[in-house]
């Protein structure tokens, strides 16, 4: 009589690890789905967006920066608007050329894509961000390329990053399209006023920066953004484009 509870507890207690087993194995393959469909959407891509203009950008202090230019190839003779792609992590040019799927779509909108590769460590961030500013006055000399305002484009990190950039200077800029992007804790906002935001952020975003789109779209509200965030249906840290959304704001910004 005294064996049959401990044999209703062994049983409840393998049932209840095979559950934790099966969620845990569960999650796991979502995880691996995601980053499957990300990898098979960008290998589509590789055949159209392998080729890119090289530019060596020589900034005040003599040091260079190297550019990715991508232009538009139905759109005339230009000149055409342009527009600053900031990528995610170190920015070094092995990450730059992951991300030339994004310099593509925008080049096929009608924007000139200028993708830099970070210099030193740690992307566009800080002192590297104040380098921006040199590279959009030297490619707006190039004849293809409109004289005025840029459009700043960043995933991941190089969103953060533009976001940070268009803070300290929001009169330079048509806007900001951050895929995602946050504002980093405790950091300056800077003065956004006027200046139209699109943010979009994944809804199962594995590093929970959905967690902050809250946040980062009050502090750019009171900053006086003209703000567009949300979450973006199903989608991980980095995602395709929903360009039945992204187009009408483009076009709302010329």
């Amino acid at each position: 009589m005294t064996r049959e509870p401990s044999r209703f507890v062994e049983s409840l207690l393998a049932s209840r690890l095979l559950l934790l087993d099966f969620k845990a194995t569960h999650l796991l393959q979502a995880r691996l789905m995601n980053l499957l469909r990300t990898f098979a959407f960008l290998i589509l891509l590789l055949p159209a967006i392998s080729r890119a203009a090289e530019e060596q950008i020589v900034l005040d202090d003599g040091s260079t920066v190297k550019v990715f230019v991508f232009y538009p190839k139905a759109d005339g003779e230009g000149p055409w608007p342009l527009s600053v792609l900031m990528s995610g992590g170190a920015a070094n040019e092995y990450i730059v050329r992951a991300q030339f799927w994004l310099g593509h779509e925008l080049a096929s909108r009608g924007w000139v894509i200028a993708v830099p590769v970070a210099p030193q460590a740690g992307g566009f961030a800080g002192r590297n961000g104040e380098r921006i500013p040199q590279i959009i006055r030297q490619l707006q000399q190039l004849p293809a390329i409109e004289v005025g305002k840029t459009l700043l484009v960043g995933v991941s990190d190089g969103g953060t990053s533009a976001l940070e950039i268009a803070g300290r200077s929001p009169g330079n800029y048509y806007g900001v399209v951050a895929v995602p992007g946050i504002l980093r804790d405790g950091s300056n906002v800077g003065d956004f006023t006027g200046l139209p935001v699109f943010l979009r952020i994944g809804q199962n975003d594995y590093l929970r920066w959905d967690k902050q789109l809250s946040d980062t779209r009050d502090r750019l509200d009171a900053a006086g953004a003209i703000v567009d965030a949300r979450l973006q249906p199903g989608a991980s840290h980095v995602f395709p484009l929903n360009w039945d959304e992204l187009q009408p704001w483009l076009d709302s910004l010329r």
